[in-house]
């Protein structure tokens, strides 16, 4: 029941006829939600059909207009957006993608604003597609708003199918396989790693692409949605703030004046405007696709990388809900890929044994005394000047296997990603701090022996990526939470109609 833009079938145009009519006497001033429906969607195009189209120029008039605003305190200026970005936005927490949705929607209205033009729509850059930055944003004439320089413009490396794995039903933040955690660890954090330069910091808004990588993000997870909202929370009534489910209460917040009902963003539509192309990659790029060095590519076949030394740091408790197993004090990260195994006494691998047991066989936690769940812990990673401009990340795994033949976020050993943009974006409220579920991935292991756990990191570059030290950590640990779990979102079907 999936569209791509061209026909749809009679019940997806039924369930739209549908929204357009509720949303059109709902929108009344008091209720919050847009007045658009009597003039249809809007539609946000991918950047190759947008720059041949009427609203090219209106865009690049909107980004110069931007660009030339100095004033921090103006909402004509990039400067402001960027501060939003800072102040407000949720990294590796719940409603990251709501909150950015609800972003590119205000934004879009200033861009319309600056711009004169009323029907001008934000564009999106589909890199599993087109996996090199569009030409006109690295043209570096001096009229050019979209240019800035930039570390790399290949993101090949930084994509994946993983997000859209069947198993991949739920939405939220916590749940097993949750869509919003995978979509941002990769490919939405690799993608600002590998361009790299503003863009591997918070202040990416600054750069033009960031607001196309965006709405590319958007619009993969509305096509992930559809066509029924997998395991989105459901809402009896979703056309009303007061019956929605209490996963979409309140707001997002982007300034003091500047907010949003959070439960607006549940669905692009709602907002008003829908994407030209709602399928899910089915296959990634031609590596032979793009202008970047084919030397870039990665390679099908990834080694597990040797040991490397460490030092070794104690078990300890973290806090009243937190105890660590151990780990390893002073890592550094620089070009060559490398593993460290842990060993673990015969009572903290009875207590991971346990936890693996009990989550295999989907029983509810009934002993306080019992861990939740296990995590890896990168405690305190800082970047050098070199690490700081990107054009590189590292992909995480737990006890890898001596060669993975498939790409490496499609491998069940998989656990995440580490780049300068992760770093920045943990660290810009205060000391930075990662975590990574190893439950998630113990579940897979064939055996029921946990005494010992290989981790491994594992560089993959863009097309002009650094060389030496990159990243330094204080300690990566292995923690056991007793904090409660998160209750598991429901798969609903059967319910057409409310997620058109």
């Amino acid at each position: 029941m999936l569209h791509n833009g061209g026909d749809m079938n009679n019940t997806d145009q039924v369930r739209r006829k549908f929204l357009y009519g509720m949303l059109g006497t709902l929108a009344a001033p008091g209720l919050g939600i847009p007045a658009f429906a009597e003039s249809g969607l809007r539609m946000r195009t991918e950047w190759q059909q947008f720059k041949l189209g009427p609203q090219y120029n209106a865009f690049l008039n909107a980004m110069t207009a931007l660009r030339k605003n100095t004033k921090a305190s103006s909402a004509g200026s990039l400067k402001y957006w960027t501060n939003v970005h800072i102040n407000y936005c949720p990294h590796g927490t719940p409603y990251f993608l709501s909150w950015h949705r609800g972003y590119l929607y205000h934004f879009e209205r200033q861009l319309r604003t600056l711009s004169g033009d009323p029907s001008l729509n934000l564009p999106y850059w589909d890199y599993y597609s087109h996996p090199t930055i569009p030409a006109e944003f690295t043209d570096p004439a001096p009229s050019n708003p979209l240019y800035l320089a930039r570390t790399g413009s290949d993101v090949y490396n930084a994509l994946s199918l993983w997000p859209f794995a069947p198993e991949v039903f739920n939405f939220e933040r916590g749940t097993a396989n949750g869509f919003e955690e995978r979509i941002e660890t990769i490919p939405h954090n690799p993608v600002h790693d590998l361009i790299g330069g503003i863009m591997s910091t918070m202040q990416s808004p600054l750069d033009p692409i960031f607001f196309l990588h965006h709405a590319n993000i958007d619009r993969l997870t509305h096509a992930w949605a559809l066509p029924d909202g997998k395991g989105i929370p459901y809402s009896a009534n979703p056309y009303s703030s007061t019956n929605s489910s209490a996963y979409w209460a309140g707001e997002n917040v982007y300034a003091s004046k500047l907010k949003l009902a959070r439960y607006l963003t549940l669905d692009p539509n709602w907002l008003g405007y829908d994407y030209a192309n709602v399928t899910v990659p089915g296959a990634l790029p031609s590596q032979a696709s793009g202008t970047a060095r084919a030397a870039t590519r990665r390679q099908q076949t990834t080694r597990r990388p040797p040991d490397k030394p460490f030092e070794r740091t104690p078990g300890r408790t973290i806090s009243t809900t937190r105890r660590s197993l151990g780990g390893a004090a002073r890592l550094g990260f620089d070009e060559a890929s490398f593993s460290i195994p842990l060993t673990f006494g015969r009572k903290d691998a009875l207590e991971l044994a346990a936890l693996v047991a009990r989550l295999r066989a989907g029983r509810p936690r009934d002993d306080a005394r019992a861990p939740a769940s296990a995590k890896l812990v990168i405690d305190r990673p800082t970047l050098s000047g070199a690490g700081s401009a990107g054009g590189y990340f590292y992909a995480l795994y737990l006890d890898m296997p001596p060669a993975l033949d498939s790409r490496f976020a499609d491998h069940p050993t998989f656990l995440g990603t580490m780049g300068a943009f992760q770093v920045a974006s943990a660290s810009h409220h205060g000391p930075a701090r990662q975590e990574f579920d190893l439950a998630a991935v113990m579940l897979g292991h064939d055996s029921d022996d946990f005494s010992r756990l290989s981790l491994s990191w594992v560089r993959v570059d863009g097309d002009r990526p650094p060389r030496g030290q990159t990243i330094s950590v204080a300690e990566a640990r292995v923690e056991l939470s007793y904090e409660a779990e998160p209750a598991e979102t429901p798969r609903m079907q059967g319910r057409p109609g409310w997620y058109a």
